[in-house]
């Protein structure tokens, strides 16, 4: 009975995911790397109260997440340092400190009740207006999610085969994180990378920088709205498609099926849902798809409708340590 109320507490601790995402947020992890250090050396290097530092890493520790010496200083655990973005397997990319979504999720109970989103109920515009209004905020959003592509790229990547020649499409693909890796290991490889423009000005450096940008077309543009580059090999949509419901969702893929010839592949990056009731933290990110957007994460089953309802064919699915790739042909 004891362990089934220890279970209970753990369960309804939403203390510590806020406090382990105000540590990477403030710096305070990246501060204590892999030394030995005391609440008032970091508070003072990250801008911090050392007070309130000390009261945080009592509560973390007691959570595994930093180990107290004997001489009053912490050190970050094994299971801390994960969240150490340099540490081999980091998780640091999942571990963003986001107010606006903390915002909506106090308004769940709308979504809970109605199956909508409650972000726009709270914020009175969507997620995608919202940041569109606050540049700063859609910043931090914008390298929040390079963190996180980067995080389960470094997870995934190796496991798909990719073609030796021909071109990839990256469509809704931010500033360039997926391409630049890719074309980095197939060198006659070519790229088409397609987003909205405020998104891909920021794509040219960080191509220059991997070397591949002679190998690259910049191409800006709304999914929606604009003309998708037709005529190429392979069309990939990476964490795309979860940000909306089914019927966003279908309309993207019917753009993707009309560009694509008829020997193109499809590629989505996305999660896919395991039926039991096994632990899967997709499940979870399920529901906060559900809040922020009105969208939702898919089972095999849910794909495999989705992909042939929008013409297409679902052939394999790759799992990884994260995501899976998922491959599909258009249907003739």
């Amino acid at each position: 009975m004891e362990d089934d109320a220890a279970r209970v507490r753990e369960l309804i601790d939403y203390w510590t995911p806020l406090l382990l995402r105000m540590c990477v947020d403030a710096g305070v992890i990246r501060a204590f790397g892999r030394s030995n250090r005391s609440a008032d050396e970091v508070a003072v290097e990250t801008g911090t109260h050392g007070p309130t530092v000390a009261r945080v890493l009592r509560a973390l520790s007691s959570r595994g997440v930093f180990e107290e010496r004997d001489d009053g200083t912490y050190r970050l655990s094994a299971v801390g340092r994960r969240l150490l973005p340099d540490e081999p397997g980091s998780l640091s990319g999942l571990a963003a400190f986001r107010p606006s979504e903390i915002h909506a999720w106090a308004e769940a109970g709308h979504s809970l009740r109605t199956g909508q989103q409650s972000f726009q109920l709270h914020f009175g515009q969507s997620f995608w207006d919202h940041l569109g209004a606050n540049p700063p905020v859609a910043k931090k959003f914008d390298e929040q999610m390079r963190q996180r592509t980067t995080t389960m790229l470094d997870l995934g990547l190796s496991l798909y085969e990719w073609p030796e020649v021909g071109t990839v499409v990256d469509i809704g693909g931010g500033n360039g994180v997926l391409l630049s890796r890719v074309l980095t290991h197939k060198c006659r490889l070519r790229g088409v990378l397609f987003d909205l423009p405020h998104v891909t000005e920021h794509a040219a450096p960080r191509l220059r920088s991997a070397g591949v940008a002679d190998r690259v077309d910049i191409v800006g543009g709304d999914m929606f709205v604009d003309e998708l580059p037709s005529g190429h090999d392979i069309y990939v949509l990476a964490s795309v498609l979860h940000d909306w419901g089914d019927a966003e969702a279908g309309r993207i893929l019917r753009r993707c099926r009309d560009a694509m010839p008829p020997a193109a592949r499809l590629v989505l990056f996305e999660s896919v849902l395991p039926i039991g009731p096994e632990p899967d933290l997709g499940k979870m990110v399920d529901l906060n798809m559900l809040v922020l957007f009105g969208a939702k994460e898919r089972t095999e089953l849910e794909w495999t409708r989705l992909l042939h309802q929008s013409g297409l064919d679902l052939v394999r699915i790759v799992p990884t340590p994260g995501l899976s790739w998922i491959e599909a042909f258009p249907r003739p």
